[in-house]
């Protein structure tokens, strides 16, 4: 029988031959690549991991009278979709309070000079509407401007971060307005502590940033109001809200997951869902197929982003909507075409035209006439009336 000697000069008398040397190293050198750039990730890296509510809604020990849900507006058109979001919050119920930030120049008690009737101004009657009927509480502010913006759509999304200020809240919930809240979000509350909480980018390769702002879990706090009012005194023109709080909060933001609190309106459009579905709160690693069914009924926030494609408040033109609307593809099922993505896609934006007509009434119409609201859908496309005998 071999003895250990035996084989120790066969391994030594192997590995000094020159060709098995470079092959270790080289095996070495791939291994050594391949673990960095595993591990080599910041704390809020796409590895980070994704935060849970640490109890439940039900727990009798919760003080709700200290949770908020915030909005913020700048122009009617905003106020409007804010007035939206609270309608959907109304209807599914909630227990936090509410409070909407707007503009100091505005007067809730406005009147119409040209009202016969001595009516609201439209801006004055939705305020009076969110108030009154949803229940919100109405903070006037000094709307945050961005004067040297490159993008006129962010210039005021300073403002959002005034929900840094609200330091009478234990934690503050502040969504977006061009959003769509389709279940209870009271859950979000009770995640660990931090001082912010935020979506991760999920959707491509963030340049600068990891997190979106369009969904904020905030602690307010004196001390941290007051950072982020020196670094909006000291942004770039191409600093805006998102880049401040990834900048100030670095390793120290809470990742909100995609699934279900973070459901882009442009995921319908893409061809590959794989960042999205790994993204859930219980289950990352679980594989799934793209159901486009199953994940808008399992998604309980939505955000309109779907570039270019305009903001739903505005008529995208004809060529624009058919040149990008999402694409059917082939099913399973002796080859015919599944179009559920594109179904769905198009009726989030009838939806909201629908919604806004009915919750915010005369004078908030769609803005674009490019697309006239009795156009037709054929043959996958659509067309203008005129188009279609």
């Amino acid at each position: 029988m071999a003895t250990y000697r035996y084989y120790a000069r066969r391994l030594r008398r192997t590995f000094s031959q020159p060709l098995v040397q470079l092959l270790s190293i080289c095996v070495l050198l791939f291994l050594g690549i391949r673990w960095v750039l595993r591990h080599n990730h910041d704390d809020d890296g796409a590895y980070a991991p994704v935060a849970r509510p640490v109890k439940s809604v039900e727990d009798w020990r919760i003080d709700w009278s200290k949770l908020y849900y915030a909005q913020y507006v700048t122009s009617p058109e905003y106020l409007c979709n804010a007035l939206m979001v609270w309608h959907e919050i109304e209807e599914i119920g909630s227990r936090a309070q509410r409070i909407m930030l707007y503009p100091s120049s505005w007067d809730p008690e406005e009147i119409d000079p040209l009202s016969p009737s001595q009516e609201y101004t439209p801006v004055a009657r939705l305020l009076q509407q969110a108030q009154n009927s949803y229940f919100v509480k109405l903070q006037p502010v000094d709307v945050l401007h961005q004067n040297n913006s490159k993008e006129s759509t962010w210039a005021d999304s300073y403002t959002k971060l005034l929900a840094f200020n609200l330091t009478q809240f234990d934690r503050v919930l502040a969504l977006d307005s061009d959003s769509i809240v389709l279940q209870n979000l009271d859950e979000i509350f009770l995640l660990p502590k931090a001082p912010l909480a935020m979506p991760y980018v999920y959707w491509g390769e963030p340049t600068g940033w990891s997190f979106s702002s369009q969904m904020l879990l905030i602690t307010p706090s004196a001390s941290a109001f007051s950072k982020i009012s020196s670094a909006i005194e000291n942004a770039s023109p191409d600093d805006y809200d998102m880049d401040i709080l990834n900048s100030l909060f670095k390793g120290h933001i809470l990742r909100i997951p995609q699934r279900p609190y973070n459901l882009l309106s442009g995921e319908f459009r893409r061809k590959n869902h794989a960042q999205y579905l790994r993204t859930h709160a219980r289950s990352s690693a679980r594989k799934q197929k793209w159901d486009p069914d199953f994940i808008l009924a399992e998604a309980k926030f939505l955000h309109f982003s779907d570039w270019p494609i305009p903001k739903p408040w505005m008529r995208a033109k004809k060529e624009v909507l058919n040149k990008y609307m999402p694409k059917c593809a082939q099913s399973e099922w002796f080859g015919a075409s599944d179009c559920r993505d594109r179904a769905i896609w198009l009726k989030l934006y009838y939806d909201f035209a629908v919604r806004r007509q009915a919750v915010c009434g005369e004078g908030f119409e769609l803005q674009s006439q490019e697309l006239p609201p009795d156009s037709i859908y054929r043959h996958g496309k659509w067309f203008h009336p005129d188009e279609v005998g």
